[in-house]
């Protein structure tokens, strides 16, 4: 069987198939399964080294990092890949933008390597929710909800992302703040900034607090810069706010920098808080007050809902864990 042979079984191009087996671009995704299919049924592979790394890679887990510079993701890499020192399978670990469709990669990359799991962290399973639909293998999102995908190769886990913004904004009110800004994601490409922001909202409005969302608002990449840049233009737009909910702590310590460069001291003149819980958010000064996702446990669940899947034929699953608020120093009481 050679690759002439596949093309001349599916009716394409011998380009057509060579593309399907090096996972590149260019081929629709009914064509790619009807080439897929004829390979699988003869087991067809381009040489004998090559049919070793296939069998190798049917004890390989594909870890898709969601975002280059997210310390968040970074941390739940790192305890996802001492798990797997005590495991018999190989992470294989991508790393793609924040604003890449990372459920279209995977579809893509499964053809190439077929690995028998896959791990997201981060991801938007909202906005490319028919991508995620198409998943054929066992995965698991971490750190965000995917139960709106019709898929059951697909569950989740994540914190409790809408009761941590309630909290926080309480906690703002009960400290005397009205005039509050918010720095958070993209609101069209973003179910999770979604969520943080309407349930932070649904509290200002329970109390009777007006928020402008155009000059209020400021959408950033999840990063120091982001939160920098954010934090500016808020600034410019609101320059009598009396605090900050950033969606993120990169974001949060960003801002804060912005701050001090315009002069401001935090939280005497602005109150600032975070989302995550890094550790180096408890090593800025002040220490900042921020919701705190478990890394170590979202890790831990998360990798044990993939594997009871992959070994077990588990139904699918998506879990909610509890947030854990941390007030540092970074919120001042002004009533």
């Amino acid at each position: 069987m050679t690759i002439k042979d596949i093309a001349k079984e599916c009716g394409v191009g011998v380009g057509t198939v060579s593309r399907v087996l090096n996972g590149q671009a260019g081929v629709s995704e009914a064509m790619r399964e009807k080439v897929q299919q004829v390979i699988d049924k003869y087991d067809f592979v381009l040489n004998q080294n090559a049919k070793l790394l296939k069998e190798q890679e049917r004890h390989t887990i594909l870890i898709l990092v969601k975002g280059m510079s997210s310390i968040l993701l970074n941390s739940l890499l790192e305890c996802i890949q001492k798990r797997f020192e005590e495991l018999p399978y190989t992470a294989d670990v991508v790393v793609l933008d924040e604003y890449e469709n990372e459920a279209q990669y995977a579809c893509r990359i499964f053809y190439a390597r077929k690995p028998i799991g896959i791990v997201f962290l981060g991801g938007t399973p909202d906005v490319y929710k028919d991508d995620f639909a198409k998943l054929k293998v066992p995965c698991v999102l971490i750190s965000n909800q995917a139960h709106s995908v019709n898929n059951s190769n697909l569950s989740s886990i994540s914190i409790d992302d809408c009761g941590g913004s309630s909290f926080t904004a309480e906690f703002l009110i009960k400290n005397g703040h009205r005039q509050i800004g918010v720095i958070g994601g993209e609101l069209e490409s973003s179910e999770l900034s979604r969520r943080r922001y309407q349930s932070f909202l649904t509290v200002l409005e329970s109390h009777g607090i007006p928020f402008d969302f155009e000059k209020q608002y400021v959408a950033a990449k999840y990063s120091f810069e982001g939160g920098a840049q954010a934090a500016k233009k808020l600034l410019d737009q609101v320059p009598n706010i009396s605090a900050i909910f950033t969606m993120a702590d990169v974001m949060a310590i960003g801002a804060m920098r912005t701050l001090a460069d315009r002069g401001y001291s935090v939280p005497r003149d602005i109150s600032v808080t975070g989302f995550d819980g890094l550790e180096i958010s408890q090593y800025c000064t002040p220490r900042l007050t921020t919701i705190r996702q478990k890394t170590d446990l979202l890790a831990e669940q998360g990798l044990a809902l993939l594997l009871k899947s992959i070994t077990e034929k588990a139904p699918n699953n998506h879990i909610l864990i509890p947030f854990e608020f941390i007030e540092g120093e970074s919120v001042s009481n002004v009533r």
